[in-house]
């Protein structure tokens, strides 16, 4: 079936006036979300407007933990990088990316922007006890040896503790998580944005 100028031209329109307003929507300065945005991100009020949605950040990240957000992350967001811990550990405390986070390194618009990985704090783990093994009767104290940010998760009769406070929301703990479903959910909590504008 072959579709006619008159058509195509329709469906042009159409789908422009649909990119116009969806830019139009990331326009809107936006202090919240519940995006947890890779190293280097500036404020979220300006995020979505300065990200391009170009991909770069997604295509250098080694442990592919930068996803796109889909429309469950708000329209405004659609497209743009946030990490997703469940796919990978962000390595820029501890791993590939320590000396040079790559994907503020590439961001070709300073939505990421490069910083001493000392200033960049994620998000934060939120624990639910109920769902943790070694909570349950089961020996599991993975979370606490593999947390890069020493102090973040203690352990106290082989049960883990966490101290948000101390936590740089890498994800490296909900990525290894065995827990079914999983026991730690990285949140947008106690972040650190960096970079333009102050």
């Amino acid at each position: 079936m072959s579709t006619t100028r008159r058509e195509f031209l329709k469906y042009l329109v159409e789908g422009a006036a649909v990119l116009g307003f969806l830019n139009l929507l990331s326009l809107v300065p936006r202090a919240e979300t519940k995006n947890v945005r890779p190293p280097g991100a500036i404020d979220e009020a300006y995020f979505n407007l300065v990200c391009v949605r170009c991909g770069a950040c997604l295509e250098v990240c080694p442990t592919k933990a930068i996803v796109l957000a889909g429309f469950e992350d708000g329209v405004a967001a659609i497209s743009t990088p946030k990490i997703d811990p469940v796919a990978g550990p962000c390595e820029f405390y501890l791993g590939r990316c320590e000396e040079t986070m790559r994907c503020s390194k590439y961001c070709p618009t300073g939505a990421l922007q490069l910083v001493d990985r000392k200033q960049v704090k994620l998000g934060t783990v939120e624990f639910n006890s109920d769902l943790c093994l070694a909570y349950n009767g089961k020996e599991c104290l993975i979370c606490f040896e593999v947390c890069p940010a020493r102090g973040a998760i203690t352990a106290e009769n082989l049960k883990p503790l966490f101290h948000g406070d101390i936590c740089v929301g890498c994800g490296t703990c909900v990525n290894s998580c065995p827990a079914v479903p999983k026991a730690l959910t990285l949140l947008p909590k106690g972040v650190k944005c960096v970079g333009w504008p102050r």
